[in-house]
């Protein structure tokens, strides 16, 4: 798509591809293939997953977001968790400690959720960075021989900014029927402008802090004092971690730490952390619907949920609405629905309720 954007302008692709698009990938023969001079390409190691990947060649959009000192800094950063990973005595070993506590929590306690909760909108995106990380990663049912295993192994992650998750989800953590374990993350300093602006700016700051601190107080000591609807129950596990401020640094030191975290975990489920063979299937499935999608195939060895599915695709009509007439259709070409309000089985609305 970049590329037929840019032959708007410029007709010579070979040009294109010199002048503008630089190559990242652990096989230089596509790249070549493609038409990326060797020059414009950045190779890193084949063994290297996804998941694990930004501290290679991978990381050029990091180091073109923060510059190569920053990017060097978070290099530093994640090295240093590495000599603590390999270095530091058990008791005290950041990556064990926590790879143990989800051990304890998921397998032993059968507390199959954990939420992550950066207290800084810098780190938003970081919830959703673990998700793949720790789920592609542990999210498997045989060990490392491929014998399946009967034991629960890497919970599901989802977590979202503490401040925006107590308006959100934080209700379900303190009095819902599902435990979870949860990671409250947070800088103690930010913001460094001497004057009102920044006062005010340091004031929220703590505020946060503050709120970070009352919930997971609450979490653990619930608050039995309170009945019905006030009740408290408390007991939830959680972890805080908590660093001076965020920097390049830091940040590297935390990803690295989880990226440790997670195979502390994998080899206590002796688990394989660095093969991720449930997501092919589904990209192999993917690759032949496409075929049956474009007219190349058809769907004759397809389950009749699927097939119901593709045709009301191929009818470009949708199911969701439920037998609420569409306003850009002809009132005949909306769902049929029977007296008794269910969708009538000839509908091209209906899909998997069919099923159901």
């Amino acid at each position: 798509t970049a590329i037929a954007w840019m032959r708007t302008r410029i007709s010579d692709r070979a040009r294109i591809l010199r002048h503008h698009f630089i190559g990242v990938s652990a096989k230089p023969e596509k790249m070549t293939a493609y038409g990326i001079p060797e020059s414009n390409q950045i190779r890193f190691w084949d063994w290297v997953g996804g998941r694990f990947s930004l501290w290679s060649g991978i990381g050029l959009p990091i180091a073109l977001k923060l510059g190569m000192v920053g990017f060097k800094q978070l290099l530093a950063g994640a090295h240093a968790m590495d000599t603590h990973f390999a270095q530091a005595p058990l008791a005290d070993n950041l990556p064990v400690l926590m790879g143990l506590l989800q051990v304890w929590n998921s397998t032993f306690l059968g507390i199959n959720g954990q939420a992550i909760l950066p207290y800084d909108a810098r780190l938003k995106l970081f919830p959703s960075y673990l998700t793949q990380l720790e789920m592609e990663s542990n999210g498997k049912t045989v060990d490392r021989l491929g014998t399946p295993i009967d034991y629960a192994t890497c919970p599901i992650l989802w977590g979202e900014v503490g401040s925006n998750a107590q308006y959100a989800f934080y209700q379900l953590l303190h009095q819902g029927t599902q435990p979870v374990a949860c990671d409250f993350i947070a800088p103690i300093r930010r913001y460094s402008r001497d004057d009102d602006t920044g006062s005010s700016l340091q004031y929220q700051q703590q505020l946060a802090l503050a709120n970070c601190l009352a919930q997971s107080r609450v979490l653990m000591l619930g608050d039995a004092t309170r009945q019905g609807h006030h009740y408290y129950r408390g007991n939830q596990p959680s972890s805080t971690l908590l660093f001076d401020e965020l920097t390049p640094y830091r940040l590297g030191q935390l990803i690295a730490l989880y990226e440790h975290k997670v195979y502390v975990a994998s080899a206590l489920w002796n688990i394989n952390p660095f093969d991720q063979w449930g997501v092919e299937l589904g990209k192999q499935i993917a690759t032949a619907t496409h075929t049956v999608m474009t007219g190349r195939a058809n769907a004759d060895e397809y389950d009749g949920s699927t097939q119901q599915l593709l045709r009301v695709i191929a009818n470009g009509r949708t199911g969701w609405e439920r037998g609420l007439p569409r306003a850009d259709l002809p009132q005949s070409d909306a769902p049929r629905v029977s007296a008794a309000g269910s969708l009538s089985p000839d509908s091209p609305w209906a899909a998997k309720e069919q099923l159901s």
